[in-house]
C-alpha cells in the first residue's frame, strides 16, 4: 500500500511539473499551462468555460472572479513563467464582462519575490452585461525592474458580498504598443463618444482615478470622470491623452483674436477654480494655463477659458508654440486633505468661446448611425434607459443602437431617437395619403414580440401616431415595416396636418421586464418608406467577402441554424466572416441562405 501511495504521489508531482506557468498573452485556452490563481482578501478566481459567448468574446474559456466578504482589496494574482518584457509594448488590454457600469479593475504587476516593486493602473467598465476591452497605460513603468506577477482587484476600496453584482469575467490579457489600437488619434472637439477615436486620460497627484464612463445624468452620453482623493496635491489633474501621450492630432488653432477654449463640467460644489493647461506634447515647457470658476453645484455648465489671461505665475500665450495637449485641474490650489474626496466630470472639450455651437448637424432620415458629422442620440426611459450607440456585434464595420430592456422595465419602456436637445429630426417625416410607411432593421434575441414605433411633433407630443410590427426572427437581423395608416389600438390615427419629426421605438411593447426578463435588442437604419424600398447599400454579388462597407450583406438561417450572423473572424481580427450556430434541435436540412433581409 505504501508503494502504491508513493507511485500516485509521484504521478501527481509529474503532472504538476508538466503544467507550466503561462506567459503573455493570457487567454486561458491552453491545456498544458497552469492557470491557477492565488486569492487574497476575499477574492476568488478560477478558469471556467465561457458562459457569455458573443461577438465581443467567443473564447472557449475565461477567468471568473467572485469578490466575497473580506478585505476591500480582495483579489487574485497569477505568476507568469518569465518576467514581463516592457521594452517595447507598454499598454495592457483586458477583456472584461461586468454586471454593471462603473466597475473598476485595478491591474497591478509585481516583482516575483518583492511585492514592494510594483506598478498599477485602474480602468472602469462603461457597459453592463457585455464584453469590452479595458486599457491600462503602463508607459511610466520602470523597465529596469522585473515584474512576474499579475494582480487583479475589482472595485478596490469596496467590500464584496459574493453576489452576482460582484462576479466578473475577464480574458485576453495582452500587451500592445502605444497607438496599437487601430483607432484614430484624438482631435478637438473631444466628446468621448466617437467609437473610432482613441480617447484616453492620465490622472496624477491624487486624480489617478480618471476614467471615461457613461454620463450619470444621461445614459446615451460618455464623459470623463475624475475622483480627486483626500490625499490629492494642490496640482492634482487629468491629462487628456491616449496612452501614447501624444495629445491631439492637430495643433490648437490659437490666433491673436481667437484665444479661448470651453469645457462642460460637473462639480458637486460651486465656487471652485478649474484650471486648464495646454502644452506642446513634445516639450512641456511650451505651455500656457488659465482658470475659470464653477458657479453651478451638482449640475452641468460650460466653462470658458481665455488663454489671453494666463494664470498668475505662469507663462503667457505664445502664438509661436504648437500647443496640442491639454490638462484639466479641478479645485486647483486646494489639497484633498482640505477639500475631502470629491468626484467631478467633464465633457466636450472644444476650441472657441462658450456657446459657439456644435460642429455636428442635426439628424434626419434615414438614421444609419454612421455619419461622423451628424449628432446622433438616444434617450431611453422606463427601463430602457441603457440605450446606447455601439459597434454592431454582428458586423464590426457597422454602428447600431443597443437597447437593454431591464427586468424592471415598464410595459412602455422605449427609446427616443434624438440628440440630447430632444429635437428629433431636422426635417418633417413626409407622410402622404399614399405614403404612410417607415421601416427599421431590428435584432431581437426572441421572435414573436411586438415592436411599436411612435412618431410625434417634437414641440407637441400630443400630435402623435403609433403602430406595431412583429419580430419573426430570433437572434438575427430583419427589417420591420410600420404602416401608420394602421394605428395601434387605442391610439390616435395618422393626421397628415401634423409635422411629425421625432420617433420612439418600443421593444416587446405591452410586456413588463418582470415577465420578460432582461433582454438586449439592437436597431439600425430607420427609414421612410416600405421595407425593401431602397437601401444606401448595394446588393451582394460574387465573390462574397463580408468586407465591403457599401454592400448589403445578409444571412437568413432556418430550421435550427437561425443564429447565423456576420462577425469578426475569431482567428483574425481584421477579417469578417459568417458564423452559423447549428443547435442541438436542428433539423437535417438546417441551413443558411446568403441574402440581405430585404
Amino acid at each position: 500500500m505504501k508503494k502504491f501511495y508513493f507511485f500516485l504521489t509521484a504521478l501527481l508531482f509529474t503532472a504538476i511539473s508538466f503544467a507550466q506557468q503561462p506567459v503573455l498573452p493570457l487567454d486561458f485556452e491552453s491545456t498544458t499551462l497552469n492557470y491557477t490563481f492565488t486569492d487574497f482578501g476575499g477574492g476568488g478566481t478560477v478558469k471556467i468555460s465561457n458562459p457569455q459567448v458573443s461577438a465581443g468574446n467567443n473564447s472557449a474559456n475565461v477567468a471568473r472572479m467572485i469578490k466575497s466578504t473580506g478585505e476591500v482589496y480582495g483579489g487574485s494574482f497569477i505568476s507568469l513563467a518569465a518576467p514581463i518584457d516592457f521594452s517595447v509594448n507598454k499598454i495592457f488590454k483586458v477583456k472584461v464582462f461586468s454586471p454593471r457600469v462603473g466597475a473598476r479593475l485595478l491591474l497591478k504587476v509585481e516583482n516575483e519575490t518583492n511585492g514592494a516593486i510594483n506598478f498599477e493602473r485602474e480602468a472602469s467598465t462603461t457597459v453592463a452585461n457585455d464584453w469590452e476591452d479595458l486599457t491600462f497605460n503602463y508607459n511610466a513603468i520602470s523597465t529596469t525592474n522585473q515584474y512576474q506577477k499579475l494582480v487583479f482587484i475589482f472595485d478596490n476600496g469596496t467590500t464584496g458580498d459574493g453576489s452576482a453584482n460582484f462576479t466578473f469575467l475577464f480574458d485576453d490579457i495582452r500587451l500592445i504598443t502605444s497607438g496599437g489600437s487601430g483607432l484614430t488619434q484624438m482631435s478637438l472637439p473631444v466628446t468621448f463618444d466617437d467609437i473610432t477615436v482613441e480617447y484616453g486620460l492620465l490622472g496624477f497627484a491624487g486624480a489617478e482615478q480618471s476614467t471615461i464612463v457613461v454620463d450619470p445624468t444621461l445614459a446615451t452620453n460618455k464623459v470623463a470622470k475624475v475622483i480627486r482623493t483626500n490625499t490629492a496635491e494642490t496640482y492634482a489633474g487629468t491629462t487628456i491623452t491616449a496612452p501614447a501621450e501624444l495629445g491631439f492630432s492637430g495643433v490648437i488653432p490659437f490666433t491673436a483674436s481667437a484665444t479661448k477654449m470651453n469645457v462642460r463640467v460637473w462639480s458637486p460644489v460651486a465656487g471652485i477654480q478649474v484650471r486648464l493647461k495646454v502644452e506642446a506634447h513634445g516639450d512641456p515647457t511650451q505651455s500656457v494655463e488659465t482658470e475659470a470658476t464653477v458657479t453651478t453645484a451638482s449640475g452641468w455648465q460650460t466653462l470658458e477659458f481665455n488663454f489671453a489671461n494666463q494664470a498668475a505665475g505662469t507663462a503667457a500665450l505664445n502664438l509661436g508654440f504648437t500647443y496640442n495637449k491639454a490638462t484639466i485641474f479641478f479645485n486647483f490650489g486646494v489639497t484633498g486633505a482640505v477639500a475631502g474626496e470629491r468626484t467631478y466630470y467633464f465633457d466636450d472639450v472644444r476650441f472657441g468661446a462658450a456657446g459657439g455651437g456644435s460642429s455636428l448637424t442635426q439628424m434626419d432620415l434615414p438614421v444609419t448611425f454612421e455619419g461622423t458629422t451628424i449628432d446622433y442620440g438616444l434617450v431611453g426611459f422606463a427601463g430602457a434607459d441603457q440605450s446606447t450607440i455601439v459597434v454592431d456585434p454582428t458586423l464590426a464595420t457597422n454602428t447600431v443602437a443597443k437597447v437593454i430592456r431591464t427586468n424592471t422595465a415598464e410595459t412602455y419602456a422605449g427609446t427616443t431617437i434624438t440628440a440630447p436637445a430632444e429635437l428629433g429630426f431636422s426635417g418633417v417625416i413626409p407622410f402622404t395619403a399614399s405614403a404612410t410607411k417607415m421601416n427599421v432593421r431590428v435584432w431581437s434575441p426572441v421572435a414573436g414580440i411586438q415592436v411599436r414605433l411612435k412618431v410625434e411633433a417634437h414641440g407637441d407630443p400630443t400630435q402623435s401616431v403609433e403602430t406595431e410590427a412583429t419580430v419573426t426572427i430570433a437572434s438575427g437581423w430583419q427589417t420591420l415595416e410600420f404602416n401608420f395608416a394602421n394605428q395601434a389600438a387605442g391610439t390616435a390615427a395618422l393626421n397628415l396636418a401634423f409635422a411629425f419629426d421625432k420617433a420612439t421605438i418600443f421593444f416587446n411593447f405591452g410586456v413588463t421586464g418582470a415577465v420578460a426578463g432582461e433582454r438586449t435588442y439592437y436597431f439600425d437604419d430607420v427609414r421612410f418608406g416600405a421595407a425593401g424600398g431602397g437601401s444606401s447599400l448595394t446588393q451582394m454579388d460574387l465573390p462574397v467577402t463580408f468586407e465591403g462597407t457599401t454592400i448589403d450583406y445578409g444571412l437568413v438561417g432556418f430550421a435550427g441554424a437561425d443564429q447565423s450572423t456576420i462577425v469578426v473572424d475569431p482567428t483574425l481580427a481584421t477579417n469578417t466572416v459568417a458564423k452559423v450556430i447549428k443547435t442541438n434541435t436542428a433539423e437535417l436540412f438546417a441551413g443558411t441562405t446568403i441574402t440581405a433581409v430585404t
